[in-house]
């Protein structure tokens, strides 16, 4: 039970990825960092470690499952979202829309992917379903993990049904219905509708205040702390660097997004033709060299005296980083409330 004429699209993002795969075979070919800028994906959020001296979750990105909702409504296509309650109905459920010629969104734990190269726990992954054949199943995760890929099935339902590791969603599944007849038959045109949209409403977003959890809040708490993580992570050595590799390699780090996000604006300015996008495309230009900055100090970390100096460093360049993307964001906020207002 494979989808015949399914065409994997590949990304660096995972709900990204998988949104696209849907809509995709759905009709739509939207690009993954303009479904990331109609998603709004863009923010960093700070969530304690579930153990006295584990590493913290700093994310670059809004909570899962919100990004497809915003860029779904956005588009006007209705994204269905379902939580069974064990795995045979989940399995069950799965089969059915893939029957009806649906590709089948799920959230998943890492550790139980077999293609996958980490081995902890991340239960907020996603990945696009197309088929079940027997014994295995046949999915698109995002190309740093290989793209296309086959695994067991019983991987999958462990994966599907863990609720370990950070933000778990045992069970859940989302696919799209039918695509509006505008969207497949005027793409361009739906999308240079809603730029500017997606645009405010990410700044709005991220210039509020949220306290120390989301935004700049977030991120500026997460400097500040990190000057002294050598003394309050149980074992700094392994998790100061890996903060680091998280962050460059991992979908849900914060470099990754900032250059999704400067690939979302570049795309809006050739779609729209508006030059006061020029500047914001700088601006997160020189965003994502900063994040590429501090990642490099945070991989080099090697403990001590000097690792504290590193630290600091970084703790530095991270209130920097706060101060660039409020001040990008501000900048795109005049164009943006000017068009919203055009449009009313």
């Amino acid at each position: 039970m494979r989808l015949a004429t399914f065409q994997p699209r590949l990304g660096v993002h995972c709900e990204t990825t998988t949104l696209r795969n849907m809509l995709h075979h759905a009709g739509a070919d939207i690009s993954e960092p303009m479904l990331f800028g109609l998603g709004q994906g863009i923010d960093f959020q700070y969530r304690d470690a579930p153990d006295p001296g584990g590493t913290p979750m700093l994310t670059g990105r809004i909570g899962p499952a919100l990004l497809s909702r915003n860029a779904c409504s956005a588009l006007g296509v209705e994204l269905r979202e379902w939580r069974a309650p064990d795995p045979e109905s989940a399995f069950a459920a799965t089969r059915k829309l893939l029957e009806a010629g649906h590709v089948v969104g799920v959230s998943v734990d890492i550790f139980h992917l077999d293609y996958f190269s980490s081995r902890s726990h991340f239960a907020a992954h996603y990945i696009a379903l197309y088929g079940l054949d027997e014994s295995l199943a046949h999915v698109v995760d995002t190309d740093q993990q290989g793209g296309a890929q086959t695994l067991p099935e019983e991987s999958l339902r462990r994966a599907r049904g863990s609720d370990q590791g950070f933000m778990p969603s045992p069970h859940l599944q989302m696919h799209v219905e039918r695509l509006p007849a505008r969207l497949t038959a005027d793409t361009d045109a739906v999308l240079s509708e809603q730029i500017w949209d997606a645009i405010r409403l990410t700044a709005e977003r991220m210039l509020g205040d949220r306290g120390p959890r989301y935004g700049f809040g977030a991120l500026r708490r997460a400097a500040s702390e990190m000057a002294e993580w050598g003394d309050t992570l149980a074992r700094p050595d392994e998790a100061v660097p890996g903060v680091g590799r998280f962050w460059r390699f991992a979908g849900t780090g914060g470099a990754n997004f900032r250059k999704l996000y400067r690939a979302f604006l570049l795309e809006a300015r050739q779609r729209t033709g508006d030059s006061e996008l020029d500047p914001s495309v700088a601006d997160f230009g020189d965003v994502q060299r900063q994040w590429d900055q501090a990642i490099d100090m945070l991989t080099a970390y090697r403990g001590a005296d000097r690792g504290r100096r590193t630290l600091e460093a970084v703790a530095a360049r991270l209130h920097a980083i706060a101060d660039a993307e409020q001040s990008a964001f501000e900048r795109l906020l005049v164009p943006a409330g000017k068009r919203a207002g055009e449009r009313a």
